[in-house]
């Protein structure tokens, strides 16, 4: 499995899904290519250096994982597996996953360069405009902050959006207050100091995999990523914070994070993974002391309203849920995630009722979801032509259609109500009493779909 990020990025180059692109603007142009590439069938992960504006050597990377074939590779899967097959083999692995503790090691590649003080100027890194209402430059959609509880000592590493203000501070943004590191903040802030922070770029991908868990208070991500790729992830003491930092980075920023109550800057608008620009909000304001990186460094990045940011999650997502749905309907086939606050499963549907459960379960399992979809087993939750012909042919709206009303979801969902409250849907598009009463599927057999091959007809 990949050492660090320079190791995945050589085995996607291996199996032939890596461009390099020279010259691009970060201004839009770098989230525009990136946005086209992953529209095409190749689908290509990039690698941006000479970019715009900034001297050769500092790159960034984007389209990690915008095909299930790259996502499996980053969880340390077989890439060559079809997406239901990838997400039992995920689920497998998971179940087995033993947490790795970090191992301390006494140097870091990152630390080949270090500009600390005066000398620290963001302005010299490419940071990207993502999208056109944006509020500025944001050097980190893909990056992890690290964070120590002061009572218990864990480590937080989580995504945490950051947004360039000037040559030594940035904002990061916590979603919610409920966030680890939101509460590990305040707690310093309580006690009347500055929180210790850093800002990893470039990570290790089975770290960046952890940050999307939900992993329970007092257990480090560190210990997940290490699990995910069967070997601890090394890590050094950073030093101007004390904090235990990915050895293999790319980039690292040590600072503090400064009490609100001192000091806040504007952040956003951003271009959410919703699709939509969510408005300005002070934020907290992280003065950043030192910069360490590699030589050529690499930042990756996401964008975040796209698949590399839906793919990456995805998998470990429809994991936890299908989990759940099985809990309460062990004929579950499918499960899938295909769009936010989304999910589609199919099930062999033997009592009565069953489809309505799987949609409860999947509603409880997690908060951000929003709309489900449960078919019948002989539809392929990976196929939106075949889900959509279940809904048009098998529902009746007002006998099939649940809403669940004063439900907590997202706060980055634009239509939810001023108090955080949202309504919540299922859709049973299941046959009604059972398959055997609708009349047979027109279907080509499917062993002879499966042996033909279109290349071996055309001239």
């Amino acid at each position: 499995m990949y050492k660090d990020l320079r190791g995945f990025i050589k085995q996607v180059d291996e199996i032939g899904a890596l461009r390099r692109i020279n010259g691009a603007d970060p201004k839009f142009e770098l989230g525009g290519i990136t946005e086209v590439a992953a529209g095409t069938a190749e689908c290509p992960a990039l690698l941006f250096d000479r970019i715009k504006g900034y001297e050769s050597g500092t790159r960034i990377f984007t389209n990690a994982t915008t095909t299930p074939q790259r996502a499996a590779l980053a969880l340390g899967i077989d890439p060559g597996l079809k997406p239901l097959d990838a997400l039992k083999a995920w689920m497998k692995k998971r179940q087995t996953l033993a947490p790795q503790p970090p191992v301390e090691v006494d140097k870091a590649p990152f630390l080949e360069n270090t500009l600390r003080g005066r000398n620290v100027d963001l302005a010299k890194l490419p940071a990207p405009y993502w999208h056109r209402k944006d509020g500025g430059p944001y050097i980190g959609s893909g990056s992890i902050v690290i964070m120590r509880d002061p009572d218990g000592g864990w480590i937080n590493a989580s995504i945490y959006r950051i947004q360039v203000h000037g040559r030594s501070k940035v904002t990061v943004q916590f979603d919610h207050a409920g966030r680890h590191g939101a509460i590990i903040a305040k707690k310093y802030w309580d006690q009347s100091k500055p929180c210790p922070l850093a800002i990893v770029h470039g990570e290790d991908p089975a770290l960046f995999i952890a940050g999307f868990e939900y992993l329970p208070t007092g257990q480090s991500e560190y210990e997940f990523a290490g699990a995910i790729k069967g070997a601890p992830i090394e890590v050094f003491l950073g030093p101007q914070t004390g904090l235990p930092l990915p050895a293999h980075a790319e980039i690292v920023f040590e600072g503090h994070l400064v009490p609100m109550s001192e000091s806040t800057l504007p952040e956003g608008p951003f271009g959410e993974f919703t699709g939509y620009s969510l408005g300005e909000r002070q934020r907290e304001v992280v003065k950043v002391t030192a910069i360490t990186h590699r030589r050529d460094a690499i930042f990756q990045d996401i964008s975040v309203a796209h698949l590399d940011h839906m793919l990456l999650s995805t998998i470990p997502i429809e994991a936890n849920l299908y989990r759940a749905v099985r809990a309460m309907v062990p004929s579950v086939k499918a499960v899938r995630v295909p769009a936010p606050f989304t999910c589609f499963v199919s099930l062999e549907q033997r009592i009565a009722g069953q489809a309505k459960n799987a949609i409860l379960a999947v509603l409880g399992a997690d908060l951000y979801m929003k709309r489900v979809v449960v078919v019948d087993h002989d539809v392929d939750v990976f196929d939106d032509r075949q889900v959509n012909w279940a809904i048009a042919t098998r529902c009746q709206p007002d006998r099939d259609i649940t809403v669940i009303t004063n439900a907590r979801g997202s706060d980055l969902d634009p239509s939810t109500k001023e108090d955080g409250y949202t309504a919540k849907w299922g859709i049973d598009a299941t046959a009604k009493p059972s398959l055997a009463a609708y009349t047979p599927r027109h279907r080509v057999p499917p062993a002879v779909l499966e042996r033909l091959d279109l290349k071996d007809y055309l001239p």
